[in-house]
This record gives structure tokens, sequence and C-alpha cells, in this order.
């Protein structure tokens, strides 16, 4: 299941060579490799493809929606390429526009299967408590399970299962109400004792039980049919924000009841698709739930389609011959080549400029070399991060850390260390040490990805070692850091609460949700007191805190905003649509994930 390649430092500049002539030859023919950023891991993690998203796997005041929650999702016109590590001039790439969708029938039809194509198997389950999911396995189970909130525009998340989600001013008891009438697939009633249930249920998972470790949770008091309240040994704000990904995926007793093999592969949940068939692999196959609780905005009963067919095609150039093809109806994407072929061939739904998730190279802080700081800063000026994103994104401005622009905590100059080889070749040379590994997944785009930041370590002295692995493993090896260095994509910054699990030393022993093992001291005491503020503007002033943290300890290496994009054919509507009781938004394409539930085919 693994390949190891060594780039040595004789053909460093050769393949910069090979990869500056593909870059012209992709420019002049107006397009080049889709890039599809495979992701990462449990709970919420995305793993790159081909640099999270993710994501995200990020996140001053968001700008407000643009389009109301009766429209379909629109695409993004807005790249985040726009700001840098202080570059006198903007060399981001075009921003991608937005392709105008063909006038669409008068109302919803009913029917059809919408076939998706994704990037990645969710292949230990569709079970979230255990499941490690990528932006694929997300897009899953918000057909399976719906959430209880959902991301709204300002970085405070809304109500979708719950009702009612209230606090006491200190944030230690928490108050959830269901709204009524909802079932799960079974039948059975999805009420306050199942809420309890699964709480309980997720406090066991591998990774999950990690994140409700977090919120020190005394008891889980019963209060009526539909009400629970959850006690807590200490104050937790962001809590609500944690309820709109794995953690917030509604189960039902009887699913969890089967235990953790019979829930992987018998998956019960509230969502508006139930699964009928599960070939790992091959196909993802769900049929609509006829007892759905949800109605669009005009009272018809959700959801539209029949079915829908998930086919996890790993290849990024497959999957667009695919779609481009009519094998597939949809894709998701997260790409920095080939935008002008989606926006001129498909429809394309765009993520808006805000929250998007960096993509990064992941070092292993507790692993030599890069357990050294001086190591880390000198690998940061051998890499030229501007190179890489011209020819293997969309030429952005290299992210100056964990926040896009639009996110709170962004900076224009975090104060990470400037591209300078000479430097960082002294530097390297007065440590002694000669020879790095890098990983990477099977995907050949990510393979090319690796091998230009190899050939450009390189260049500073090192030989270079790329390890390949499957995505699954890629994920595993993360949580139990069996790894040196490797892309990823996380962090969209929605809350910076919800980023304590993956920055806090509380998580980084063992098995653990700080991939990267930081342990810092200034990013420590800012998530702590995230989670006693829900004011707005102190949580951007500790996020620019973690921001300059990450920037002096060179933790990570950051390369560009992840643009995610869902691609469709002409006849598909609807997509990531989702009538919330009271008109509220949700922020559509979110780190790549979407809901299908007011999807529906032209026929």
């Amino acid at each position: 299941m693994f390949g190891l390649r060594r780039v040595s430092k004789l053909a460093c500049w050769r393949w910069l060579a090979l990869f500056c002539a593909l870059a012209l030859v992709a420019s002049a023919c107006g397009g080049g490799n889709d890039d599809d950023a495979g992701d990462g891991g449990g709970v919420a993690a995305e793993a790159t493809a081909a640099p999270e998203a993710p994501s995200g796997d990020g996140d001053g005041d968001a700008p407000a929606p643009s389009d109301d929650g009766e429209d379909e999702a629109q695409p993004s016109t807005d790249d985040s390429g726009d700001q840098g590590d202080g570059a006198d001039e903007d060399t981001s790439a075009p921003e991608p526009a937005a392709t105008e969708a063909p006038e669409a029938a008068v109302e919803p039809q009913y029917g059809g299967t919408l076939v998706v194509g994704l990037e990645a198997e969710t292949t230990n389950g569709l079970n979230p408590v255990n499941a490690q999911a990528a932006v694929s396995g997300h897009i899953l189970f918000r057909a399976l399970y719906d959430t209880l909130t959902v991301e709204g525009p300002d970085g405070e998340a809304v109500l979708n299962l719950l009702e009612s989600m209230t606090s006491n001013d200190d944030f230690t008891e928490w108050t959830m109400t269901l709204r009524p009438g909802i079932t799960f697939h079974d039948g059975t009633p999805a009420d306050s004792a199942a809420l309890k249930r699964h709480f309980e249920e997720q406090a066991t998972g591998t990774l999950t039980g990690i994140v409700v470790s977090d919120w020190d949770v005394e008891s889980i008091d019963i209060i009526d049919d539909l009400t629970i309240q959850m006690n807590l040994g200490k104050s937790f704000a962001p809590l609500p924000n944690y309820l709109t990904s794995h953690l917030g995926y509604f189960g039902a007793p009887s699913m969890y009841d089967l235990g953790p093999e019979g829930s992987a592969r018998n998956p019960i949940g509230a969502g508006p698709f139930m699964l009928e068939e599960w070939i790992p692999n091959e196909v993802t196959r769900m049929v609509r739930n006829p007892n759905y609780w949800r109605t669009d905005a005009e009272g018809r009963q959700l959801p539209y389609l029949d079915a829908l067919e998930f086919r996890p095609i790993p290849d990024t150039d497959g999957r667009f011959a695919a779609l481009r093809s009519g094998d597939l109806d949809a894709s998701s994407v997260n790409t920095g080549l080939r935008i002008d072929d989606y926006n001129e061939e498909f429809k394309t739904y765009w993520q808006k400029d805000r929250y998007n998730e960096t993509t990064y190279l992941l070092l292993n802080n507790s692993r030599p070399p890069f357990d050294n700081v001086d190591f880390r800063r000198a690998l940061a000026q051998c890499t030229d991060r501007q190179t890489f994103n011209t020819i293997r994104w969309d030429g952005q401005t290299p992210s100056t850390g964990p926040f896009s622009p639009g996110t709170p905590g962004y900076l224009e100059d975090a104060g990470f260390p400037a591209y300078d080889p000479g430097a960082g070749s002294a530097a390297i040379a007065s440590l002694g040490i000669s020879d790095v590994e890098i990983g990477t997944t099977n995907d050949p785009a990510n393979l090319l990805n690796t091998e230009l930041i190899a050939a450009m370590w390189g260049d500073c002295g090192l030989d270079v070692t790329i390890t390949q692995v499957d995505q699954a493993e890629l994920i595993t090896n993360a949580v139990f850091g069996l790894f040196t260095a490797f892309l990823w994509r996380q962090h969209e910054g929605y809350d910076v609460g919800t980023e304590r699990v993956w920055w806090h030393s509380k998580f980084s022993q063992g098995i653990a949700l700080n991939f990267g093992r930081i342990n810092n001291p200034t990013i420590d005491a800012a998530l702590n007191e995230s989670l006693i503020t829900k004011d707005l503007d102190r949580r951007r002033e500790l996020a620019e805190e973690i921001n300059r943290a990450f920037a002096e300890q060179v933790h990570y290496i950051w390369f560009y905003e992840s643009n995610w994009l869902f691609a469709t054919q002409d006849h598909v509507h609807g997509i990531d649509n989702l009538t919330l009781p009271g008109g509220v938004e949700h922020e559509k394409v979110f780190s790549g994930r979407v809901f299908l539930t007011e999807a529906w085919i032209e026929q």
C-alpha cells in the first residue's frame, strides 16, 4: 500500500524546469491538470489529494450572504489570492468566474437519480462516531443524518434539527430542544432520549471521544420528550459550532445498538436519504426518505430526488472526464487549475471568499528534524511558495497563516519567513541535516505537488524521500503521529474555538487531533480564552494572536486558500439549497460540503 521515491539533489533543477514547462503548456492551453484536494480526517480534518480543505480543513466580520435561501447556491466570484507576504504587486490568478446558470424549470420536479463523483471513499464506514471522513464523507453524512446545527453566515451556528439551543451566562449549562415530528429512517422518534444517547455514543468514539472529553460533561438530563440539559464542568462557549459536523450528525439509538461494525455498514439517521447499498470504492446508493421532516419554502415535501449515487473517483482527471462525458451529473472539486474549463462547461457553485480551508505542509513538530524550529524556518525559506502556487494551483499570493481573507484572524503579514534559499541552505548545513522524508497520497496530482516541494528542498542540500500511501492510511498516520511531513488541507477558521482540538497542546499526545503535535503556550492561552467569550471582536483578536504564533515558530508551511466548488450538468438544480425555519441562511459549499436535500433533476 506504499511506495518510496527519492528526489536527489542533482535532479532538483531538472524537476523544477519540467514543472515550469508544464505550467507554460497549461497556460497556453487555457487549463491544466485538475487539482482536487483529497481531504483528511477524523471528526473534521481534511487531508489533500492534490493541493480542504481539509478545508479547512480556514474560517474581520464575515460579510453578509449575497443569496437568499430559496435560490440555488451561486459561485463565488472572488478568489482569495489578493493578499500576501508583503508582495509589492498582485500575483494572484484571475478570479473564478460564475457561470450563468441556464433558466430553470418553473417548479422543482420529483424523481430521478443524481450521480455524484467524489474524490475519496470513507473506507471505515458511515457511522460518524468512528468514521474518518474526508469532505466526501461529509457530503454523504449530510444526506443521511442532517446536522443538529449548521454554519450561519456570520461565524455563528444556526439551528437545523434543533429548535432551540441556549446556555446560562457562563456557558456551563446547555439546553437543547429538538424540532417535533422528526423520525429516524427506522420509524423511531428523534427525541430527547435519542439525543442523550447520541452524545453518549459520541463520547465513546476514538476521535469524537477526544473532542467530547474537552467539554467536561458532568451529566445529561432529560427535561421533557424533546429537551435535554447538558451540564459541563467548565465554560464552553463554542459548543453550538461543534454540532455542524461529526458531533452533529444525529444517529438513531437502533444504529448504535448494532455496535461499531454493524453501525458502520448500517447507518440510520434522520436525513433526507436512506442507505440502500454500499460497495466500498465503487458506489454508495441512497434512496428517498418518504418520512423526511422538512419541506421547501413553498411547503413541498422533500427530498425531490428518488435516489443519490456517489462514486469515489480519486483520480482528478478521471473525475473531470466522467463529468464531461455525462457519466456523472455532478462532482465535488477542489481546484486551482481548469477553472475556466469548469466554469465554461458546467454549472459551478463556488464557496464564498471566506472561511476557506488553507492548504499547507503539515509538519510533525514532535519528530526530528521537524522538532527543531530552526530547521522548520530553514525549510520555509527553501520553499518557493509563490512558484508552487503558480504552477500547481491558481497563482494566488501565498497564504500568511491558517486564516483566509474575510475570516477572523486573517493578517496580511503575520511574520511568516520569506523565501530566502541562501539563508535556508546555510541554516540546514549548519544543523548537519541531510535527509528528510515527505509523504503523499496515491493521487498522481498530489505526487506532482510533493515532487515539486522535494525539488525545492533538494536545491537547499537535502535528499528527500517521498512515501506514498492511500488517503485513509494518510489520515491514520496523522492521528498516530506516524509521519514527518505531508500536504494537508484544513482550518476554515469559522470559529477559533472549534480549532482548539487541532492546535492545543492538550490534544498532541498519543492518538491526537493536534496532528502537528504543536506545543505553543501562546496558542494554548488564546484557545483557552476562546471557551469563555462569544464577543466577536475578542475572538478575532485571539485568532490573530494564534496566527502570529504560528508564523514565529513556523509550525507549518502555508501555501494557498482552497477554493471549493461543486460542478453539475445543466439539468441539475437546487445544489446546497436548505430551507431553514424563519428563512435563516447557511454558508454554502462550506469547506466543500453541500446539502443535496433540495437538489432536483430537470427531466
